[in-house]
């Protein structure tokens, strides 16, 4: 029997080796144009225990990735590589993210779980200047509101 027959969760996904199983939610998806990368397809995943990873793959493999996992929905993905997570406007705050390639194996979970694995800033952490990381995924969100009520 394989050691593939559990699910891993994000928070063990280590850059040394691929052969992963994890079973996520799609939250978010966009499509991205770089100078040095060109077009990507990229997403924020979260996990049954409520950990997200940003995931990116190349843009010829959109519309396969789309087809099995769409937003709102779960799939389990087999096969992927993690990588650093880095720049200054990061979507989630693990360590790492995950690329998608073409050894890639995606198919649909029966899982059903409807949380919105949203994560708010602190209010007072952003009013007060302390918030030092910014997270584009659900602080963007709070951000806007403290600026509209600065205005007021």
């Amino acid at each position: 029997m394989s050691n593939l027959t559990t699910f891993v969760p994000l928070t063990k996904l280590r850059p040394f080796k691929d052969n992963w199983r994890i079973q996520v939610k799609c939250l978010h998806s966009w499509k991205q144009n770089t100078p040095f990368v060109g077009d990507t397809f990229e997403m924020v995943l979260a996990d049954q225990w409520g950990n997200k990873i940003h995931a990116t793959s190349k843009r010829s493999l959109m519309q396969r990735i789309q087809r099995v996992l769409p937003i709102d929905s779960w799939g389990v993905i087999e096969h992927v590589t993690v990588t650093p997570a880095g720049g200054q406007y990061r979507t989630t705050n693990y360590k790492y993210k995950m690329v998608i390639a073409e050894d890639a194996v995606l198919s649909r979970s029966d899982l059903v779980d409807d949380r919105v694995f949203i994560s708010l800033a602190n209010y007072e952490e952003i009013e007060n200047g302390t918030k030092k990381q910014a997270f584009l995924i659900g602080n963007l969100c709070l951000c806007y509101i403290h600026i509209v009520l600065k205005l007021y």
